[in-house]
């Protein structure tokens, strides 16, 4: 009985060492997964994905423009006059009647009457004349007339030359001390009823403007929708493009300075994804897809490199050309750790 009673308890007690061994080795195996998974997290990049939609990619170019007058008419100043207040410099805004200079008033009067002493010879000189001579002389005494006319003004003016036009004064080239000459003293570009505006654009930026794009044109609380009316090389400099549309000059003036957005609206495609999706090496441009892929320890996912053709594009998207895409294809667009293709991620 006492040698029966020994191996039952021999087999209980290698019962409960393998009931141990068998705890053991399981609390081993599932701190070993544990911690493999958890690594595992640790290890593996975390991302953000998106689906590929259909749609157009906009592309808005942005500029300071001063707007600027088609018609330049020079202002012509007696010759010969001392030059001794200027009242206005270049970018100066006038109006019909504001003061544009100052001129000596003696030296005016000087010349007024010396004009009027030519004109009564020329008056007497013409009674002695005929035929094709006449016809000469008239054409002096007129010119004489116009002079003793403009001088006379200035006289009664005090020696001050006013605007005739509405506009902006565009050039100065006298200046205080000098003497008038038969140049023009002053330049006004002329006030409108509209003004084409020119905005000049790299290569670059040409590739996304046409005719008839949407031109925004804003200053202050004013603001305009036109369109773009031309585009063409800048022959100035032989680089880039100057792109012009014409604005309202009831809402616009010559000299203001405002801001113009070009919007241009691109082909529609089948797939537009954000610019940080698109990667590129020496075969070409590439997103990554995430993909379920079948393991011992359940589904994972793999980033797989796609090859695409990039079309349009701006600061945020990008539209692909014959998109290799579904409406279920997760594309990534973002990570906390560089990812390749074949790399295990998981999303955040």
């Amino acid at each position: 009985m006492r040698r029966f009673s020994g191996k039952r308890f021999e087999t209980k007690l290698w019962a409960e060492c393998g009931v141990k061994a068998v705890g053991i080795f399981m609390a081993v195996v599932i701190a070993g997964t544990f911690m493999s998974r958890f690594a595992s997290s640790a290890l593996t990049p975390r991302v953000e994905t998106e689906y590929a939609v259909s749609g157009t990619v906009s592309t808005e170019i942005l500029q300071d423009v001063v707007i600027d007058g088609d018609k330049k008419t020079p202002v012509y100043v007696y010759p010969g006059l001392l030059a001794q207040e200027i009242y206005v410099s270049v970018g100066k805004k006038i109006e019909q009647g504001d003061p544009l200079m100052r001129v000596d008033v003696a030296a005016v009067r000087s010349e007024y009457l010396e004009k009027k002493l030519e004109q009564k010879k020329l008056k007497e000189q013409y009674w002695y004349t005929w035929g094709d001579e006449m016809a000469v002389m008239d054409d002096k005494i007129a010119v004489v007339d116009e002079q003793i006319s403009y001088l006379g003004k200035l006289m009664d003016d005090n020696g001050v030359v006013c605007s005739e036009l509405n506009g902006l004064i565009s050039e100065s080239r006298v200046g205080i001390g000098n003497k008038t000459t038969e140049e023009a003293a002053f330049v006004i570009t002329e006030k409108s009823d509209s003004y084409t505006i020119k905005m000049s654009v790299t290569e670059e930026q040409r590739r996304y403007i046409e005719k008839g794009d949407k031109v925004t044109v804003q200053m202050d609380d004013s603001g305009v929708n036109t369109e773009v009316s031309a585009v063409y090389s800048n022959v100035e400099n032989g680089q880039g493009y100057i792109v012009e549309a014409v604005v309202p000059g009831d809402t616009f003036d010559v000299g203001d300075s405002v801001l113009a957005e070009i919007s241009h609206q691109s082909e529609k495609y089948g797939s537009v994804v954000s610019m940080s999706a698109i990667h590129a090496d020496v075969s070409g441009s590439y997103v990554l897809v995430e993909r379920p892929k079948d393991t011992l320890l359940g589904t994972e996912y793999v980033a797989e490199k796609v090859y695409v053709t990039v079309g349009d594009t701006n600061n945020y998207d990008a539209g692909l050309k014959k998109s290799p895409f579904t409406g279920d294809d997760k594309i990534i667009v973002s990570s906390d750790k560089k990812v390749e293709a074949g790399d295990t991620v998981r999303e955040k």
